[in-house]
């Protein structure tokens, strides 16, 4: 028998990672490596990683960003923003005001819109159109506006990088160290998780193995039987010494005496609620607890009646008197709390 679902737990295992795998897989060629498109990340068909490497083999010095760009930035550099996904009104804003303060910006939209939102209201000072794009000048920078459709590695590809060499020509007009792939704008920055920044079919690896991992704990630990926790583990009952107090002097029969350990404690908590400053006794407790209108006034008034009985709980009727006043005690404190 145990045979029998060890074998049917290595099934389900080899199963799993087969079909985890196959979706790795198919993503890897679909998607270039699970990155998104548009991204310097991607070598698939829709990545922009040829533009990203051509630069870097032709010795320029090229990395990848991933904060947005704001006023506060250094303006020595040349960034390439391609086609953002994350481009709100308060992102174009930090834009322009980089490039107003001398910002050079490479920016390749996929539509009207995109460039729309970039500009807001301002108006460039100059403009001068090239082949594939216009470049503009604003303040202090420059901004070259290109077709994002065309700096994917498939179109590359396809027109032998003619509208590579557009954009090299462009570089060569400015003054840089760097050049910079801003990826912040398809969601790679500091907000980002390590697990969101890893490609999609590592992020499938990182699932298969979890369930494996899951299934191979859920069935090796029912061997094990029901875990018992420490002694220190166990949380611990409110006034637990007390209620052990209590049951050694039953077992004893000093009634009286467990009964003395319930009245000293609820004594001295009600003279807490109350604002009592001298010792209290029952009837001044019961002339507060009267004026303020709380509930179980019988309760408190059969406790002082019977606050002299001399109770052995040896004897079963005594033990029954015993048990009712511990109770009344008891109730009497969780009305104090509420």
């Amino acid at each position: 028998m145990k045979k029998a679902k060890n074998r049917n737990l290595i099934i389900l295992i080899v199963v799993l990672f087969f079909v985890l795998f196959g979706l790795s897989r198919l993503t890897d060629m679909t998607s270039g490596f699970g990155y998104p498109a548009f991204t310097s990340f991607s070598t698939g068909r829709q990545g922009t990683s040829l533009i990203y490497d051509t630069l870097r083999i032709m010795g320029y010095s090229v990395g990848r960003d991933i904060t947005f760009l704001s006023a506060d930035r250094s303006t020595d550099d040349v960034q390439f923003v391609i086609a953002p996904r994350h481009f709100s009104e308060a992102h174009a804003e930090g834009l322009m005001d980089w490039v107003i303060r001398g910002g050079q910006l490479m920016f390749f939209s996929r539509g009207n819109w995109d460039e729309h939102r970039l500009w807001g209201d301002i108006i460039p000072d100059s403009s001068v159109t090239v082949a594939g794009g216009v470049v503009h000048r604003v303040g202090f920078g420059t901004i070259f506006i290109g077709d994002a459709r065309r700096i994917i590695n498939i179109s590359l590809l396809e027109t032998d990088g003619e509208y590579g060499q557009m954009i090299v020509n462009v570089l060569e007009s400015m003054n840089f160290r760097w050049i910079y792939f801003n990826e912040a704008y398809h969601g790679y920055g500091y907000n980002a998780t390590f697990f969101e920044i890893l490609p999609r079919s590592w992020r499938l690896v990182a699932w298969q193995v979890g369930i494996i991992f899951v299934v191979i704990v859920v069935h090796f630990g029912r061997r094990f039987g029901r875990p018992t926790p420490f002694y220190e583990e166990v949380e611990r009952e409110e006034n637990e010494y007390v209620f052990t107090l209590t049951n050694l002097y039953m077992s004893m029969g000093f009634g009286s005496t467990a009964v003395a350990v319930y009245d000293k404690k609820f004594r001295k908590q009600a003279a807490d609620h109350f604002n009592i400053i001298v010792e209290s006794n029952l009837e001044q407790i019961y002339e507060q607890w009267h004026s303020e209108g709380k509930h179980s006034l019988d309760k408190l008034k059969y406790l002082i009646d019977n606050q002299d009985t001399d109770l052995n709980t040896n004897r079963k009727q005594d033990r029954a008197e015993f048990m009712r006043m511990i109770r009344y005690y008891k109730e009497l404190m969780k009305e104090l709390k509420r």
